[in-house]
């Protein structure tokens, strides 16, 4: 889901960008283990996991007098980015890519002064297969519904102007 919010409050205006639902995982090159642990830990460390999501985005652009001069490419960019970035990041924890994807955004589109995500960590663990005889091997997996992690951050330029009140 796209979405796009213009704000005006007398004196400034601003326009925040965004993307919401948007469901990605990656099959290898994501790694979770070294957290702390208590009693109540549940969560097996691994170094070949994987990594799903779905991908909230805001995206807040430095002023609309200087944004890209066509919101739509600027959207697309954006998109494409994070998800590149997600992609090609060998992932050592969903914090670590989350920063990952702000960074190549501001990275890439100089119209964008920060960013804000929301990710829910979506678990997806390997099928018992052994009472049926088999082994699984890694093929056979199951998404989860038990707790998951919520990862929020934003990332912003050491330049960008303030926010909004609105933002």
């Amino acid at each position: 889901m796209r979405t796009a919010t213009v704000s005006h409050d007398g004196t400034d205006s601003w326009v925040v960008s965004g993307v919401g639902g948007l469901t990605v995982l990656n099959t290898a090159g994501s790694e979770f283990w070294g957290f702390a642990r208590d009693r109540y830990t549940t969560l097996a460390e691994t170094t070949d996991r994987i990594l799903a999501t779905a991908v909230s985005a805001r995206w807040r652009h430095a002023s609309p007098a200087v944004s890209a001069p066509c919101w739509a490419d600027s959207y697309r960019a954006a998109r494409d980015l994070m998800l590149e970035a997600f992609a090609d990041t060998h992932s050592y924890s969903l914090q670590q890519t989350l920063f990952a994807m702000g960074q190549r955004v501001l990275d890439g589109r100089p119209e964008i002064a920060e960013i804000r995500l929301s990710l829910p960590n979506k678990h997806h663990f390997e099928v018992d297969m052994s009472p049926f005889g088999l082994e699984n091997g890694g093929e056979v997996f199951y998404a989860a519904d038990r707790p998951y992690g919520l990862i929020e951050g934003t990332v912003t330029r050491d330049d960008a102007p303030p926010p909004g009140k609105a933002w």
